[in-house]
Formats: C-alpha cells, structure tokens, sequence
C-alpha cells in the first residue's frame, strides 16, 4: 500500500481492518431498520452477496 496512498492512508486502513477482525461490524441503534429503506431491498449476509455475485458473474 505504501506504494500507492500516503502513510497515514496506510495506517487508517490497518486499524480499521484490526477493528473489523476484532470486534466484526456492529451496526449503530436503528441501522437495521433505516438500511433497507436507504439500499431498497433487504439487508444480506456477504456470504449471500458473494454467492449472488458469482452465480450471476457465471451466468
């Protein structure tokens, strides 16, 4: 990354990603409701996004 972005970039990222690994991606109070209406479909896992994703990149 140091190649490509300033170090302080570098930085941000690592200690999002630690946080991430960590304590995973929490959603603040009222998120689950107030997402679905924002994005216009339900909320899914990665796991579904990643199978959508490679079932339509197959198709």
């Amino acid at each position: 990354m140091r190649r490509f972005a300033p170090q302080w970039m570098a930085y941000d990222m690592r200690t999002m990603t630690e946080r991430f690994q960590s304590d995973g991606m929490r959603p603040a109070a009222g998120d689950i409701e107030r997402l679905p209406r924002m994005l216009g479909r339900p909320l899914r896992t990665y796991r579904d996004f990643a199978r959508e994703t490679a079932t339509g990149a197959a198709g």
